[in-house]
């Protein structure tokens, strides 16, 4: 699947990303219409009962509400909670490549999800007594929904690209994104992620991990059976369980959001255990800041873990702003927000940044120039490899044998050098791929083991040729 860019904050309300509504499994039985379940995790307790005629949403149904809840947020959170858009808009947020299939793929997700209804109660202790209680509440993802499509000889029904595409957000999702009780996503990690089971897994563990002031877990300890229901495995095998998981864990290690993920134990007591690789951890006092700027809980953490060094000088300027205008700042807290996310779009006087503030700056700019660098090099350095490496071997000889005399000079007598070339010369012996594996093999304190390899490959082409 091609995919587009995604911006770089997708919105998603809080409470239902942890519900668990969703299934992270890519396919599911479509004949189970109804379900209820309870779990815990990280002190809250959730109970669903659910119906869902069209079957249980799954697979890029998490893709689809966070790109239209991405879309109320960027036209305002409007009163009437209605989004209008269109398809083309929706999948392109999506990522999905510009298909019909896609647009048939779209039309069932918003299907499965307008069709869903949900009980959700949340466990209390009833005050003077030592019963529990159950608080519970019907929602519903949307609550209004206009489409035009099309058919495909009787058999496709796609959605119409161009034509209006109307969403009526539910009440109480409307109602959380418009109060604040939602989280950002990190656009640039959901692009990253190529199948929906990770960038559903990443949406559950993100709304899990977050704590009531905003701030988040750097790890995250779940009993297996809870988190299985969490993140809407439908089977109870914990071997299924697992596979389901760690296929999804392998893809958040590999795109830097885990730095560690394992499923520790065996049956009733294994246990899925999460570390975090919090490149942008928030600090809990920039946090406190922004939000007494009247930025909302979930963004002040967004923020502050991206713009550290930047909190300061945002509420510098809105008390800027505030001078300026004799106090008058209608959104303070969108006004930072937005200072900080488009920086460009601020024209400030040399005088305005502080010293230590711009030094700050010229230090980050560094280190990404020179990580740019080192990039655009290792780029070159494959694609002279690649280049090379397809090269006829008298050629990659003559280009590598400086740096093989280097490397193994004292690890090669005359006759084993003298070997090493006559197999290399007739391409036997690969000489760029061989200088790539003794390079790496330096770098790593491997390369005693690389050069025995060597000598038993020579020794053993050796053998061969003196049996022809």
């Amino acid at each position: 699947m091609a995919k587009k860019s995604k911006p770089q904050n997708i919105h998603d309300e809080l409470n239902f990303a942890r519900f668990g509504v969703i299934s992270m499994h890519s396919r599911i039985d479509q004949n189970i219409t109804s379900w209820n379940t309870e779990f815990t995790v990280n002190t809250r307790t959730f109970r669903i009962e659910a119906i869902t005629p069209q079957g249980r949403p799954h697979g890029i149904d998490t893709d689809t509400l966070v790109a239209l809840e991405t879309l109320f947020v960027a036209h305002g959170c409007p009163e009437d909670n209605w989004v209008h858009t269109t398809a083309y808009a929706v999948r392109e947020l999506m990522g999905l490549s510009n298909n019909g299939e896609n647009y048939h793929r779209l039309r069932q997700s918003i299907r499965r999800l307008y069709f869903t209804s949900v009980i959700v109660g949340r466990k209390t202790a009833l005050t003077g007594s030592q019963r529990i209680g159950w608080d519970n509440v019907g929602v519903r993802f949307f609550e209004g929904l206009r489409y035009r499509d099309s058919e495909d000889n009787g058999e496709l029904s796609t959605l119409d690209s161009e034509a209006t595409f109307s969403i009526r957000l539910g009440e109480q999702l409307a109602s959380s994104i418009r109060a604040g009780i939602s989280q950002v996503l990190d656009g640039h990690l959901l692009h990253q992620l190529e199948q929906p089971p990770a960038r559903a897994l990443y949406r559950t563990l993100q709304a899990h991990r977050r704590q009531d002031d905003g701030t988040l877990l750097t790890e995250l300890r779940v009993p297996l059976s809870q988190w299985r229901q969490a993140t809407g495995l439908t089977t109870d095998r914990s071997d299924l369980v697992r596979r389901a998981l760690e296929a999804a864990h392998d893809e958040l290690r590999a795109n830097n959001y885990l730095e560690h993920a394992s499923i520790e134990g065996r049956g009733k007591t294994a246990v899925a255990c999460y570390v975090f690789a919090d490149v942008a951890a928030a600090d809990p006092a920039l946090v406190v800041m922004l939000r007494q700027a009247g930025v909302t809980v979930a963004r002040a953490a967004s923020l502050a873990g991206r713009h550290p060094d930047r909190v300061e000088e945002a509420l510098r300027f809105l008390e800027h702003r505030r001078q300026a205008t004799s106090g008058s700042v209608r959104n303070p807290g969108g006004l930072v927000a937005d200072f900080l996310e488009n920086p460009s779009k601020y024209d400030l006087p040399p005088d305005f940044i502080a010293p230590e503030v711009r030094q700050g700056q010229r230090k980050v700019q560094a280190q990404r120039q020179r990580a740019q660098a080192e990039q655009e090099a290792q780029l070159k350095t494959e694609a002279e490899f690649v280049e090379l490496n397809a090269a006829p071997p008298e050629v990659q000889w003559a280009a590598q044998r400086a740096t093989l005399q280097l490397i193994l000079k004292r690890h090669l007598n005359a006759d084993q050098w003298a070997q090493l070339e006559a197999l290399a010369l007739r391409g036997e012996i690969q000489a760029a791929e061989l200088t790539r594996a003794l390079v790496s093999a330096a770098a790593t304190s491997s390369l005693g083991q690389q050069v025995d390899q060597l000598k038993e490959q020579l020794h053993s082409l050796g053998s061969t040729l003196r049996h022809r």
